[in-house]
């Protein structure tokens, strides 16, 4: 290209790199023609600034982080990975940008790693070990993804061979007139909610998901999120009692004209927001706090949503019993982290 001629609309591109004919080229001084591929992204200027600088060029943590959201999005679109994961996963990146975001990733070691953990604090300044925990298990899910995609350089996980944090099983059991005194602060909804969730013990997200899709003939059915297990309620007393409670809740009306209005919704999910779509994680958090906040405030202790699983598990006649509501593929874990209640021990004598 002659020298002073402007660019039209490569405008954006670095010197030397044009479009030819929907394809992106680098022309060396030599004039020797490289080609980069169909769009300026990673992949393209990655392989320019190899060319031009002779080093294979890296990216930064963040980058790699916002590559495995993407990805993470992908799976969650096709049903793979809950959405709730999501959630909390976009809020771990957050947390983990702030100290390793700038960093190249082929520049963070171990001790980096070993450090965050032992370091990580929250708000307050109170070290939050179980929550680096996690953020590290996220860190290491990134890089393992990355060693497997074209485009980034990486030939190692620095979060392998790190030593956790130590976690011990939650030991919080929840009594049952606990439970009654927070149905005082919390709404109709909530209540039968925690109903439900005390007669079936499923995790969150599977309650949220929860519908008209579920009621059958022969009982409540449900496709676990975490496990893809499918679980039926069988039809008694009380579970009939509940879900007839829950499809009863009143539904907002939908608006026509200004002024008039139809018959109210019907009720498709369970748990629903004000304007009758499915209640959302972060619709439900805030919920949640509200009561639970007002349940402090009133004096009495407060507790996790997870708590009442927990206590489906700690209630059940034995551990087997337990396995079977919770839909656990290992006893194990059931007795470790919920079998809560204290054990009844007959005394010797």
């Amino acid at each position: 290209m002659p020298m002073g001629r402007r660019r039209g609309r490569d405008f954006h591109l670095p010197q030397r790199v044009y479009f030819n004919r929907g394809t992106l080229f680098y022309v060396a001084p030599s004039g020797q023609w490289h080609r980069l591929g169909k769009e300026w992204d990673r992949t393209a200027r990655n392989l320019w600034l190899e060319l031009t600088t002779g080093e294979a060029p890296q990216g930064t943590v963040a980058e790699l982080l916002d590559a495995f959201l993407k990805h993470s999005e992908d799976l969650v679109r096709a049903g793979k990975r809950s959405p709730r994961t999501l959630d909390d996963n976009e809020q771990e990146v957050k947390t983990l940008k702030l100290v390793f975001g700038r960093m190249g990733y082929g520049t963070v070691t171990r001790r980096h790693v070993a450090a965050y953990l032992r370091r990580r604090a929250d708000r307050d300044g109170k070290l939050a070990p179980i929550r680096a925990n996690r953020e590290v298990a996220l860190l290491s899910s990134a890089y393992a993804w990355a060693m497997g995609e074209p485009g980034f350089e990486v030939h190692e996980n620095p979060c392998y061979g790190v030593r956790r944090n130590p976690e011990s099983p939650r030991t919080r059991y929840l009594q049952t007139v606990e439970l009654q005194r927070f149905g005082r602060f919390a709404p109709a909804w909530l209540r039968c909610y925690l109903l439900l969730k005390r007669l079936t013990g499923l995790r969150q997200g599977d309650m949220l998901r929860l519908g008209r899709q579920n009621v059958t003939d022969r009982g409540l059915e449900v496709a676990t999120g975490k496990t893809g297990k499918v679980l039926r309620f069988s039809w008694t007393r009380s579970l009939r009692v509940v879900v007839d409670a829950i499809l009863a809740l009143p539904m907002p009306a939908r608006k026509v004209k200004k002024g008039q209005t139809t018959a109210k919704l019907l009720r498709m999910y369970f748990f629903t927001s004000r304007y009758g779509t499915r209640l959302s994680a972060f619709g439900f958090k805030s919920a949640w706090q509200r009561s639970m906040n007002a349940h402090e405030g009133a004096g009495f202790e407060r507790f996790w949503e997870h708590d009442v699983r927990g206590k489906t598990g700690s209630d059940a006649s034995s551990v087997a019993r337990a396995q079977e509501l919770l839909g656990h593929d290992s006893a194990r874990t059931t007795a470790r982290h919920y079998r809560r209640a204290p054990a009844t021990v007959r005394p010797l004598k």
